[in-house]
């Protein structure tokens, strides 16, 4: 049975974390995602994208349909029950017995849920630790992680993704597929997603280091 925090958790995730409370709702038997753009959720009505529904995702199951928003799947909406979902799914076309993803068998893109929050003299405090610095590497802030490349002066090593709400280090290696599919991504989400594209093996809640929280204090 997926909770309110783990539904909520899981949406952060796949849509990102800040609208995430919010394109949430409990329906009974089922949670319903509103899977428009964050600039939609920020006001913006022209963001909206036409054609784009919810997901449902049934609580008992964590089976999860990603809805469109023509006629013929707006009745989908209506359902007040599992077995009423099912039935308005295939009158809508949609096939029941086959979701599009079942949540519990991806419990991996489920972030940390002890999370911390990264910041600059944060991550520069421990790349100290271990002999990176300015002059090493090059900090590029991607708004939902820092990305550090290191130069000449240490050759052979990749750059790391720092995601900076969980504080996860990720070292991309020199795999030509790993660099090009994290470096598309514009938020934690994507990135997450697009590591497991390349690299299904990887579990988001666990990064192959983790930025001590002791670095966050100057003094420590």
């Amino acid at each position: 049975m997926l909770s309110h925090e783990q539904m909520v958790a899981w949406v952060a995730v796949r849509y990102g974390a800040k609208h995430a409370e919010k394109r949430t709702a409990d329906g009974g038997f089922a949670y319903w995602v509103d899977t428009q753009p964050d600039a939609f959720h920020d006001g913006d009505q022209f963001a909206m994208t036409y054609g784009n529904g919810p997901a449902v995702v049934v609580k008992a199951t964590g089976e999860a349909w990603f809805l469109a928003s023509n006629p013929d799947s707006m009745p989908v909406y209506n359902a007040r029950s599992e077995p009423e979902l099912k039935q308005l799914l295939r009158e809508a076309y949609y096939n029941p017995d086959v979701p599009d993803e079942v949540i519990g068998e991806n419990r991996a893109e489920l972030p940390d849920p002890a999370a911390q929050k990264i910041h600059h003299q944060h991550l520069d405090r421990w790349l100290r630790s271990f002999g990176w610095h300015e002059a090493t590497c090059e900090i590029t802030d991607r708004v939902f992680a820092f990305v550090v490349t290191p130069t000449q002066a240490i050759a052979g090593n990749g750059p790391i993704v720092v995601v900076k709400r969980t504080a996860g280090v990720w070292h991309l290696g020199t795999s030509p597929e790993v660099l090009a599919a994290a470096h598309t991504a514009r938020t934690e989400a994507e990135f997450y997603a697009a590591l497991r594209s390349v690299a299904p093996h990887l579990d988001p809640r666990l990064p192959h280091d983790r930025v001590p929280p002791r670095f966050a204090n100057p003094f420590g």
